[in-house]
């Protein structure tokens, strides 16, 4: 920056000797701040000089050089000085042009020959306080990233160490109920039921907490290969099964075979969330409909069901992350985050999730899927 208090150090880059002198002279009628002046004829001498240390605060750079002409004379400053403001010089006094040249990299522009003093001068303070705001706002999102990134790695430390406790709750909650049955009073199943069940519960929060974690700390990883969903759906269906079977609700699928590329471990994960969530709001004796079928260049997985439907208040909250829904018919509770992270790995495929609800009337969710290469 300035080598004292209230100068600004301005590198001319100007190969017509006429020009550059009168840009000098409009700058030296300048009191504050004063502008001290540096010269090159040519960008390779202009560059020697930032090289070579030259106090630099601010660039004047003609766009028609004997080295550089045009867009590439902008980007190759811009490349050199990243942090530099740099105002062109040029004959051409059009609002597209000079568009075009701030998306290069430059701050301000001036038109030659109708550039006076006090137009120099703004243009100069103008520069060197937008390229100011320019890195304030990217270090301000570099920390923010960091930040996120941080969050997103506590949370996934956070899941993966609470998931071996509360796994013993689990399992020690069966283990007295199966070892100790005959000793057991009704309110002592009553409560060793309700510790399995808040066990459960929290570890498939912590499954879901883990999944965001891993989806907001960046894109989503897919290991894309040719895989039949037909096949997909009927994994997930024989998953839920037992589930189903709890609550008397009948699973159905109908999935012939259909060939797509996609990660059937995601989408495997995206069609437990909505079997699941289907199972959970329907009532004994309801059904509930898995379907794969071939659509156009892409296919479709459905998960259909009879239950209460979703309200119109619901819906517009139906894919944000944290909102809580609706207990299920048995007063299953939901932590908001598993239509989220399913949003996120069908959007991961280049695809999408569309509702179809009434209330008292059941809900469909299909997932669309494009038909992407597979990987190599």
């Amino acid at each position: 920056m300035g080598a004292s208090p209230g100068s600004v150090q301005v590198l001319i880059i100007e190969d017509n000797p006429g020009d550059a002198e009168l840009i000098a002279l409009a700058l030296a009628d300048s009191v504050r701040p004063r502008f001290r002046i540096s010269r090159a004829a040519t960008l390779a001498k202009g560059l020697e000089h930032l090289r070579g240390g030259g106090a630099t605060d601010v660039v004047l750079l003609d766009l028609s050089l004997p080295d550089a002409v045009g867009e590439g004379t902008v980007t190759r400053m811009r490349a050199a000085a990243p942090d530099l403001p740099i105002v062109i010089m040029t004959g051409y006094d059009d609002a597209e042009f000079a568009d075009r040249m701030v998306a290069l990299g430059a701050q301000d522009y001036l038109v030659k020959g109708n550039a006076t003093g006090p137009m120099i001068w703004r243009a100069i303070r103008y520069a060197i306080t937008r390229m100011q705001h320019a890195i304030e706002r990217e270090a301000l999102v570099k920390d923010l990233r960091a930040s996120v990134e941080m969050k997103n790695k506590m949370f996934g430390v956070l899941a993966h160490d609470l998931r071996n406790p509360v796994g013993a709750i689990c399992g020690y909650a069966e283990f007295i109920e199966i070892v100790e049955e005959a000793h057991l009073t009704e309110r002592m199943k009553t409560s060793l039921q309700a510790i399995h069940d808040s066990a459960i519960y929290m570890n498939d929060l912590i499954g879901d907490v883990l999944a965001l974690a891993v989806a907001d700390a960046g894109e989503v990883t897919l290991m894309r290969q040719r895989i039949d969903l037909g096949a997909v759906a009927r994994k997930a269906v024989a998953i839920n099964a037992a589930a189903a079977e709890k609550k008397r609700v009948r699973l159905v699928v109908e999935a012939p075979p259909v060939w797509i590329a996609g990660d059937a471990v995601k989408l495997e994960q995206v069609l437990n969330n909505l079997i699941g969530n289907a199972v959970k709001f329907s009532k004994a004796n309801d059904v509930v409909t898995v379907s794969a079928a071939a659509d156009g260049a892409g296919a479709r997985l459905s998960v259909a069901d009879q239950g209460a439907g979703i309200s119109p208040a619901a819906m517009a909250h139906l894919f944000k992350p944290f909102v809580k829904g609706e207990m299920g018919t048995a007063g299953e509770r939901s932590n908001g985050l598993g239509l989220y992270i399913c949003l996120r790995i069908v959007e991961a495929h280049g695809g999408g999730i569309d509702v179809a609800s009434e209330p008292g009337q059941g809900s469909t969710f299909t997932v669309i899927l494009p038909n992407a290469p597979a990987a190599r």
